[in-house]
């Protein structure tokens, strides 16, 4: 695990994964490849549908609790649910469905490869959460190149949670910005 020295000091969330990204982009080594069944096209099911789909994909793994340099992550329904419901919400992240849906058959390996980028303390006085930690993982789908943000949450018993998955198409973001840390 990083520790807080070892953690480049940025400004935000937005300059630290703008940093590891241009890393990315020099030497891409995918953490993980994936294939995709083509023939899938979830875009225009309800978010119940896709939710289910998701958490189908995601029991494949058999397992919830994953390691990422020493330390517990925990995914649960509820942060798959949350993270479909952010993922429907944006448009970017909708067109790129069914690569979501896939991912949560390999949630495991895309949390243990992950690498820490940056942390930020709870600001919004939620006294349930306590600290956010922001990952960055390269994979390919379909040999697509492909980045992997998704950020946890340790709550008030220092359980830390997998919260949000966005993925971006290492072409997109050379064209426009970068992942800000935040789909809306």
């Amino acid at each position: 695990m990083q520790t807080k020295e070892e953690l480049k000091s940025y400004t935000n969330i937005k300059e630290a994964i703008e940093d590891y990204v241009k890393e990315i982009k020099n030497n891409f080594k995918p953490c993980v490849v994936i294939r995709t069944h083509k023939n899938k096209n979830y875009s225009k099911e309800l978010q119940t549908t896709i939710y289910n789909k998701a958490k189908e994909e995601f029991k494949k793994i058999g397992k919830n609790i994953f390691l990422n340099n020493g330390e517990g992550i925990y995914v649960s329904n509820s942060d798959i649910k949350e993270s479909i419901a952010k993922i429907v919400r944006s448009d970017y992240q909708k067109q790129l469905l069914t690569e979501h849906l896939e991912l949560f058959s390999k949630l495991d390996k895309i949390i243990e490869n992950g690498k820490l980028v940056t942390s930020a303390c709870e600001t919004k006085n939620r006294w349930q959460n306590q600290k956010w930690d922001y990952y960055i993982t390269p994979i390919k789908i379909n040999c697509q190149k492909y980045i992997v943000e998704f950020d946890t949450l340790l709550r008030e018993r220092n359980e830390k949670h997998f919260r949000i998955q966005r993925i971006f198409k290492l072409q997109d973001i050379k064209k426009q910005t970068v992942p800000t840390g935040r789909v809306e």
